[in-house]
């Protein structure tokens, strides 16, 4: 009986194996850049070119570290449809990931922008408006998004997709990381929910004979 058990516990272990979840992604704080005209270290802009704001500069509510990321850049051109930022990561396919990341605005008020964040294939939006409390003082909201991978690459990338005024109100995204879902995070294949079915079958049949064992 234990080493029916044992052989189904190592079964599932090895169905839902999965690396410990660390962060895919390099530079995901922006800590390792501070230029506000250059790329980001691990990123590639989309667009042109932009970098990081420091909290400290226009005294926005610190979220994580010293330094942000401002999509269309401060002082810079006046970003279009499209612009941003993104990086690949590799991935593991039917593998499990949750992209967490912090999002604020410049918070011109009453103006609304639209963020795009582009996980491979799927996409999340979201729409931030200028609240009033002033510019560059709205605090950065937490939010995360699951997504299964369908290859052995990912890229991640956030984008501005539309503005009622391009340039006052651009996202500031900060604190992202990509990793693992967890423990198990990997979808079995077919054939090892087989193996793991054909163990608990065993499991039972096993429980039942000692059950009739015991009343005889």
């Amino acid at each position: 009986m234990i080493k029916i058990l044992t052989g189904v516990v190592a079964l599932a272990a090895l169905a839902g194996a999965a690396p410990a979840a660390a962060n895919l992604l390099v530079n995901g704080n922006f800590e390792a850049s501070t230029s506000q005209t250059s790329t980001p270290t691990g990123w590639t802009n989309i667009g042109h070119t932009e970098g990081v704001i420091s909290y400290a500069s226009f005294g926005t509510p610190a979220y994580d570290g010293d330094y942000y990321y401002d999509i269309g850049g401060y002082g810079g051109a006046t970003p279009a449809p499209g612009e941003g930022i993104s990086q690949t990561v590799t991935t593991v396919p039917t593998a499990l990931y949750t992209l967490t990341f912090g999002f604020s605005g410049e918070n011109t008020a009453g103006v609304s922008t639209v963020l795009d964040v582009l996980i491979g294939s799927q996409l999340s939006q979201f729409t931030i408006v200028g609240d009033g409390s002033g510019v560059f003082k709205k605090p950065f909201q937490t939010t995360s998004i699951n997504y299964l991978a369908t290859g052995a690459s990912t890229t991640i990338s956030f984008t501005i997709a539309s503005s009622t005024a391009f340039g006052f109100n651009d996202p500031l995204i900060d604190g992202v990381s990509f990793a693992l879902a967890g423990p198990g995070s990997t979808v079995p294949e077919p054939a090892s929910w087989a193996m793991l079915i054909a163990g608990f079958g065993l499991v039972g049949a096993a429980a039942r004979r000692r059950r009739v064992a015991v009343a005889a």
